[in-house]
């Protein structure tokens, strides 16, 4: 049982710590987008394309400048928006930092589950040492890639990998505002093509900034950070539920203990009285005596005392035998020979012999 409770605690700390690993995985993963999708926007073949315009792509005028320019910022926003879907699909960047979130979420959450998995084999199987299994700190094998297909939760879409990009909202505030000044109207009458021009490189300047683009990217993960989430809250039930389930189990087996104490103390009492009756018979009448008083000379009031023990006393003795005597140890029992401590007697003269 403490086998037990000390791992369920290893893998909680383990799961926490890999908890930890994955944010900081995607912090760097999202930090990474940001910065090729900035320098992609601020490239000079982007730059051209953004902010040319012809008579036929220049959005229509409304009934009103408030209309015009509403229609202007759609424009603006679409044609950005299509850029960074043609980014994105040529180099799969967001699609790749939620594959690889959704990925390293798949690996924390089976190898936490096959933890807790083997720890239930092992009670199951009545195993005295529960294993102590080692996290691995490498990326996925192809093993585990498959593993993962298969033990996917269903509440994990895997539809997720693949990234849909949303309209950017980056720099309309600030465009929307600029239009409204006195004269823009004018202007975009005047040349609709040299405004537009204008118009675009204010707009893609506040557009490639990184902390506007970060929103725009955090965005993109929100999806994939609400799965995250999902399994950051899973996890933790999972290990609680097994740690009710340790203590039911210590309940049952602290009622068990009692129980069997209950059934098998008065037969271990018997058992241990007839263990005493026949070391008594042992002593007395069948094991001989191969050093008679005769031979042997102690006096527990003169002889110089070797030791005390909780069981005996050991003095200096002398041994005289076929003419011959020797200095000797005798341990002498301090209670006399009975039931209740024959057994113990027996054991102490075996282990002396």
């Amino acid at each position: 049982m403490d086998s037990i409770s000390r791992r369920l605690n290893q893998i909680e700390g383990k799961a926490t710590e890999m908890k930890e690993e994955l944010r900081n995985h995607l912090e760097v993963r999202v930090k990474r987008a940001v910065h090729e999708l900035s320098e992609y926007l601020k490239s000079e073949e982007v730059r051209a394309r953004f902010n040319s315009w012809t008579l036929d792509e220049v959005p229509k005028k409304g009934s009103s400048w408030k209309e015009t320019s509403s229609n202007i910022a759609k424009v603006l926003k679409k044609r950005l928006q299509e850029i960074i879907e043609q980014w994105e699909e040529d180099n799969q960047v967001l699609s790749d930092v939620r594959k690889s979130l959704f990925q390293h979420s798949q690996q924390w959450y089976n190898i936490v589950e096959g933890e807790l998995r083997n720890l239930q084999c092992a009670v199951t199987n009545d195993e005295l040492d529960v294993p102590e299994s080692i996290f691995p700190k490498e990326g996925l094998t192809t093993a585990e890639k498959v593993f993962i297909v298969v033990t996917s939760p269903k509440w994990v879409p895997v539809f997720l990998i693949k990234v849909l990009i949303s309209a950017p909202v980056v720099g309309m505030v600030e465009i929307t505002n600029k239009m409204k000044e006195i004269g823009r109207k004018r202007e975009y009458e005047t040349d609709e093509c040299a405004f537009m021009a204008r118009t675009s490189a204010d707009y893609l300047d506040d557009a490639t900034k990184e902390s506007v683009l970060k929103l725009f990217v955090d965005d993109q993960m929100k999806e994939a950070e609400l799965c995250l989430k999902k399994i950051e809250d899973r996890i933790p039930e999972r290990i609680e539920a097994d740690k009710m389930l340790y203590k039911d189990l210590s309940r049952t087996v602290s009622h068990l203990q009692t129980k069997k104490q209950e059934i098998y103390q008065p037969i271990m009492d018997q058992a241990s009285n007839i263990m005493g009756r026949l070391a008594v018979f042992v002593l007395k009448e069948i094991r001989a005596i191969d050093i008679s008083n005769e031979e042997l000379h102690w006096n527990e009031e003169t002889s110089p005392c070797l030791g005390c023990e909780s069981f005996a006393n050991v003095y200096q003795g002398q041994m005289r035998r076929q003419g011959e005597e020797q200095t000797v140890a005798v341990k002498v029992c301090r209670e006399e020979l009975e039931e209740r401590n024959a057994s113990p007697i027996l054991e102490e003269v075996e282990r002396l012999r």
